[in-house]
């Protein structure tokens, strides 16, 4: 498809969407809290139907065999916050995405939920009515004119707007994504440390060429699936978006792996978490565990009176607040606005974040409830160089102690003897000493977060659960150490203080 034929074309023109991206006369799928877990065949992502509110998942179990979780797991099984099932599958989501699949054209790359099959320029008098089709992505043409992609459709069907104040309203949400992607890449742009090459390659999203419309099979689109469907799991969980980025003229194929916004728990975990005493309720622990009420501290949670999270640190992980390799355990709570104070940070320290539950009595708003109220910064999945590959940069600015993403995964109970790739490991020491979160298959943005000899961020372990009834399944957040700038790396330090101070095979930045 060029320039010169969208005009001509404008007579069987896709229908302008709304942003919502619901298609005509679609009907509203099953809830998964309605779902039988018995009849699960795969562990999937969270859909967020139009008109309801948004179901999240605690996490995911992966079970050998199905057919016992009612007698295995007793009333958790028929949780409606927790999926069993012998697999974890990123689906291709209904709607637009599933049209798309009466396409004859075939992309070729397989990378897990994303749709091979698309529909092209000449399909459109057969199927451009036919729905109320999604728009997947908004770029501007070298005269300034808004042009946009479809979900379902491959790049022949890119699309000039006629009347782009109209067309920007109706789709804010993807308006407002491609303008935090062109202010990046502005940002990327100006950047000493780029090269011309990769300055050039900005205009790729910047300025839609006419020989990459032309150039289907062009892995820039592949990207651009990426960002789309990755960051539908992420909407419709609750998230801010993310982008996929490469800024080099060849470009390089991206990562593949399973998404998830949420933890997949293998069996053997799951066992080791429910019989664990982080896992017990704070009237169960106040009754078996007779400890001295500490001074009180400054608390900011909405309930302050009512609130437990103080107190569960005392009884769970003060101890004498160090473990047995002697390692001292810091505790770390927010400020009224959602951000812990990392003046006291120290990197040789195991460190814990108390998140609130119904037993505090406050709301789902209470600034001791970041890791559950979710990721709200858009970050990008950002390629380096060819020997770091892919790492993780800010699409905003990022205060100094703010909540950054969760770090997800496949929560792990290794065997001893059983070799695995540990690469992709963020080992579990307080909340569960003997569990990893692996995300080297299964696992989210922060899996690429790089490794710097002065990081500006940090993984923290999170006891954090909505009801005293959930099981406890840890969790990891991602905080910032430092003011983190739009197009900056975020980085952490994969080791600890003693092994950094050998310098033996560790490469900073």
């Amino acid at each position: 498809m060029v320039f010169a034929q969208l005009g001509a074309n404008a007579s069987v023109t896709l229908p302008i969407p709304r942003s919502t991206g619901r298609r005509v006369n679609q009907k509203p799928s099953t809830q998964r809290s309605q779902m039988n877990p018995k009849n699960q065949t795969a562990i999937t992502q969270d859909v967020r139907l139009p008109g309801h509110p948004i179901h999240r998942s605690i996490c995911g179990v992966i079970v050998a065999n199905p057919t016992s979780i009612n007698q295995k797991y007793g009333e958790l099984s028929t949780h409606p916050q927790i999926q069993f099932g012998p697999k974890f599958k990123n689906e291709i989501p209904s709607g637009s995405a599933r049209d798309g699949q009466n396409g004859a054209y075939m992309t070729k790359w397989m990378y897990p939920g994303i749709p091979r099959k698309k529909l092209r320029l000449e399909d459109v008098e057969t199927h451009g009515q036919t729905n109320d089709w999604t728009v997947q992505a908004i770029y501007k043409s070298k005269m300034g004119n808004l042009m946009c992609s479809y979900v379902g459709w491959n790049s022949s069907a890119v699309y000039e707007q006629f009347s782009p104040r109209k067309f920007a309203k109706e789709n804010r949400e993807v308006m407002d994504t491609a303008n935090l992607r062109d202010a990046f890449l502005k940002v990327m742009k100006n950047d000493p440390e780029l090269t011309n090459e990769m300055k050039k390659a900005t205009g790729k999203w910047l300025w839609m060429r006419h020989e990459l419309l032309e150039d289907e099979d062009n892995v820039f689109w592949l990207y651009e699936d990426l960002t789309y469907f990755h960051s539908k799991i992420h909407i419709d969980y609750g998230l801010a978006p993310l982008m996929y980025i490469c800024l080099r003229e060849e470009m390089v194929d991206p990562p593949r792996f399973k998404y998830t916004a949420f933890n997949i728990v293998e069996e053997t975990a799951m066992d080791a978490i429910l019989e664990g005493r982080s896992n017990w309720t704070f009237k169960k622990l106040q009754n078996t565990m007779k400890r001295t009420k500490p001074a009180p501290r400054p608390n900011a949670c909405e309930a302050s009176e009512t609130c437990k999270c103080d107190r569960l640190f005392d009884l769970l992980y003060a101890r004498s607040r160090y473990n047995h390799r002697g390692w001292k355990r810091q505790y770390m709570s927010p400020d009224n606005n959602g951000i812990l104070d990392m003046s006291t940070f120290e990197s040789e320290h195991f460190r814990i974040i108390i998140e609130c539950s119904d037993s505090c009595g406050c709301s789902s708003k209470c600034p001791r409830r970041r890791a559950q109220q979710g990721q709200n910064k858009h970050l990008v999945v950002y390629y380096e160089n060819e020997i770091i590959k892919f790492g993780l940069r800010a699409a905003e600015r990022i205060q100094k102690g703010e909540f950054v993403c969760e770090y997800t995964g496949v929560v792990v109970l290794p065997k001893e003897g059983v070799q695995r790739n540990e690469s992709y490991d963020a080992t579990i020491n307080l909340l569960h000493e003997n569990l990893v979160i692996d995300s080297s298959q299964i696992g989210n943005l922060a899996r690429f977060m790089s490794h710097a000899c002065e990081p500006n961020a940090v993984m923290i372990e999170t006891h954090s659960r909505v009801k005293e009834s959930d099981p406890l399944i840890p969790r990891i957040s991602v905080y910032a150490l430092e003011d983190i700038a739009v197009g900056e790396k975020i980085a952490i330090s994969y080791y600890r203080t003693e092994l950094m101070q050998t310098g033996v095979g560790i490469k900073c930045g």
